[in-house]
């Protein structure tokens, strides 16, 4: 009943107001936009993003985006929609493996632990590759595991989800399963232990379904692809920073502790005795790995570490084992501490927007802050009583990330997209056979609302350029630079919120 239960709430918090808010700029609207020019132009291998090829990704996720549109349509839900399913297949896939190794006390609890979790929540919700990469390589290291103590047939599992990983987000999709299964077969076995990942039939698999897309790139478009896939996307990406998203070796520290809050709590306990249980020690070598190599990225982003997220679930679901068996102040008074800074972070916010954002509706960072206060309640009654208090938790979770949904995300939502939209739709409806050009500023939901091509200006020389020899043309710009294209000629035809659109005088 309460495994039923809970395997049903994973789903429901997958597909909760999916589509309620508008795309956000910048990944989701180019997924969307990207997907949208696949279907109209028929071209299935190369993606375009406004009408120039887009090489970052692999083909994968839009084949499934594009699946998704023909069968919903258009619009936010469907975008999505490839995420929050896959989101929900990876517990699926969490609960069987586990079920199969016979654990069927921590199959319960790491659905629990990520469903129930800020993670989840924001992925599912995604309409970026990050929840269904996870899915792939968390699927292909089961089956390794299950190869190496189950059946040997498993393998092919193995290789198969490490090549739709590597057609999903490329070559951290080969990277990371056969890194992290080469280490822990050393560590178990030594070095002949590595003879056991390798099997012919199956790396056949691996290239029959990895490699055909890749070729067809590289024969259609060349070097193009390379420089832009493989030596921007891939290794400059790691030694460099790429869009501005620089972060310190420490970054996925507290990225980690918010993501699996109040989880996280019982990651210790679930640590105990870790070399007499080989599934510890695989999931930890499997967390360790992805959470070291990024680490040491010079980009970094909170999605980065999601494919480590599902070994720390697992390995927090034998602490919470542990802690039903035998009883621990451990996680008790971490998740005390960690709720009782987070209400004083929270109260700290409230100064600050009172200060800066006097309109600004605060009610829910009072509930946040009643709902943290109620963790930390809870958590000392335990430590009190001496009573297993997962189920409280359990709730007291929902209902914080049922604040986050109903309330958080829609009013970054509208703060950072309403008037983008509403720009979207004046564009679509007034200028259509206008030039229209955004200038200095990268947004994508531009693009898919207005369903046109939007040209880009970066700088003043070319913006000066393009106004002498352009009588209609049209400029989309943040209102920073308005005062600077009115002493340019240029007449507002809409503004709103931090933007406008202009046209020469």
């Amino acid at each position: 009943m309460i495994r039923n239960l809970i395997i049903l709430i994973a789903l429901f918090i997958a597909l909760f107001r999916l589509g309620s808010v508008t795309l956000f700029d910048v990944d989701e609207a180019v997924f969307a936009e990207a997907t949208k020019e696949m279907l109209q132009s028929g071209n299935w291998i190369t993606p375009t993003y406004n009408d120039e090829p887009r090489y970052d990704k692999p083909i994968l996720f839009y084949w499934l985006m594009s699946l998704s549109y023909k069968i919903f349509g258009i619009n936010e839900f469907s975008a999505r929609f490839p995420s929050a399913l896959a989101g929900f297949i990876l517990c699926l896939s969490i609960f069987i493996f586990l079920n199969i190794l016979n654990r069927k006390r921590e199959a319960i609890y790491v659905v629990l632990c990520f469903a129930f979790s800020l993670y989840y929540l924001v992925y599912t919700h995604a309409a970026v590759t990050d929840m269904v990469l996870t899915l792939f390589i968390s699927a292909s290291l089961f089956s390794f595991y299950l190869a190496i103590y189950k059946n040997q047939k498993y393998i092919y599992g193995f290789y198969i989800f490490s090549a739709l990983a590597f057609l999903t987000k490329g070559l951290i999709g080969i990277v990371f399963p056969f890194s992290i299964a080469g280490i822990y077969m050393i560590f178990i076995e030594g070095l002949d232990g590595i003879k056991r990942i390798f099997n012919f039939k199956a790396f056949i698999a691996f290239l029959f379904i990895g490699l055909p897309w890749y070729v067809a790139e590289i024969v259609i478009n060349g070097q193009d692809f390379i420089q832009q896939f493989f030596i921007k996307h891939h290794f400059m990406r790691y030694t460099g920073v790429v869009s501005g998203h620089k972060g310190e070796f420490y970054y996925f520290v507290p990225v980690l502790i918010i993501g699996l809050f109040p989880w996280i709590s019982f990651l210790p306990q679930g640590l105990k005795d870790i070399r007499k249980d080989n599934l510890k020690i695989f999931s930890l070598i499997w967390f360790l790995f992805i959470f070291i190599f990024f680490s040491f990225s010079t980009t970094k982003l909170p999605n980065y570490i999601l494919p480590a997220i599902p070994a720390a679930s697992i390995i927090i679901s034998h602490g919470m084992v542990e802690f039903k068996q035998k009883y621990s102040s451990v996680p008790l008074i971490i998740a005390g501490f960690l709720s009782a800074s987070f209400i004083g972070i929270f109260l700290i916010g409230i100064n600050k927007i009172k200060l800066y954002l006097p309109n600004f509706d605060i009610t829910w960072m009072y509930a946040i802050i009643i709902v943290m206060a109620l963790f930390a309640v809870v958590s000392f009654y335990s430590l009190l009583k001496r009573k297993n208090m997962i189920l409280p938790i359990a709730c007291l979770t929902f209902g914080f990330l049922m604040i986050i949904s109903l309330k958080i995300i829609p009013y970054v939502n509208k703060t950072l997209q309403e008037s983008l939209y509403r720009c979207s739709l004046y564009v679509k409806e007034n200028l259509k056979d206008r030039a229209v050009f955004t200038y200095k500023i990268n947004k994508p939901s531009i693009v898919f609302y207005s369903d046109r091509k939007i040209y880009k200006i970066d700088s003043e020389e070319e913006l000066l350029n393009r106004i002498q020899k352009n009588d209609k043309i049209v400029i989309i710009t943040s209102v920073k630079d308005l005062s600077f294209l009115k002493d340019k000629g240029l007449k507002a035809l809409w503004e709103e919120d931090g933007y406008a659109v202009m046209e020469k005088s």
